[in-house]
C-alpha cells in the first residue's frame, strides 16, 4: 500500500466514524425532543381534562352564562385534536403551529371562562369551584415547565442539526427542523 492510499485509507475511516458519530448525536437529540414532547403531552392532556371539569362545575350557578361555557368545552376540543395530531409528529411545524393556535384559542376562552366565574360572587366561593380552579393554575405551571423544557430540547437539536459539517448528514438523512411550542399570549388579566 503506498502512502496516498494509506491517506486516503485513514481519512476515509476518520470521515466514517464523524458520520456514525453525527448520526448517533442527532438521533440522541431527536428521541430526546420526543421524549421531552411526552412530558409536554402529559401537561397539556391535563389541563386539557380540568376544562369540562371547571365548566360543570360554574354551569351549577343558574346565572353563569352557558356561551361562555360552552365555548371553553368546545376550544377544549379543538385543543385536543390539535394535540393528537402533533402527537402523532412532534416538533413538526404544521401540526405544532396547530397546537399552538388552538392553545391560544383555549387560553382567551380559560380567560373568560374565569371571568364569568368572577363575576359570580356565590359560585366564585364554591368550594368544588375553586378546587378546580386550584387544580387548573397548578397544571398551567407543570405545563409552563414542559413547555420550556420542549423548546430546550428542540433547540439543542435544531442547532446540532444546522452546524457545519453535520448539516450535510441532517439533510441527506432527513432530520428535518422542528417547530417550537410558544406559550400563549397573554390577552388580558386572569384572576383564578
Amino acid at each position: 500500500m503506498t502512502t496516498s492510499q494509506a491517506v486516503a485509507v485513514i481519512v476515509a475511516a476518520v470521515l466514517l466514524f464523524w458520520g456514525v458519530g453525527a448520526y448517533n448525536r442527532l438521533m440522541s437529540l431527536r428521541n430526546a425532543m420526543r421524549a421531552a414532547f411526552s412530558q409536554l403531552d402529559a401537561q397539556v392532556r391535563r389541563r386539557h381534562d380540568l376544562i369540562p371539569h371547571l365548566a360543570e362545575a360554574a354551569r351549577t350557578d343558574p346565572g353563569t352564562d352557558t356561551d361562555v361555557l360552552d365555548a371553553a368545552v368546545a376550544a377544549r376540543h379543538q385543543a385536543h385534536a390539535a394535540l393528537d395530531l402533533a402527537r402523532a409528529h412532534p416538533g413538526a411545524p404544521g401540526p405544532m403551529v396547530s397546537l399552538a393556535m388552538a392553545e391560544q384559542v383555549l387560553e382567551d376562552a380559560c380567560r373568560r371562562l374565569q371571568q364569568a366565574i368572577d363575576r359570580q360572587p356565590a359560585l366564585k366561593g364554591e368550594p368544588a369551584v375553586q378546587a378546580v380552579r386550584d387544580d387548573l393554575l397548578g397544571a398551567e405551571g407543570r405545563l409552563g415547565f414542559a413547555r420550556q423544557m420542549f423548546n430546550d430540547t428542540v433547540t439543542a437539536y435544531n442547532t446540532a442539526a444546522q452546524e457545519f459539517p453535520t448539516r450535510v448528514l441532517s439533510s441527506l438523512f432527513g432530520f428535518r427542523e422542528a417547530a417550537l411550542l410558544p406559550a400563549p399570549v397573554d390577552s388580558g388579566p386572569r384572576t383564578v
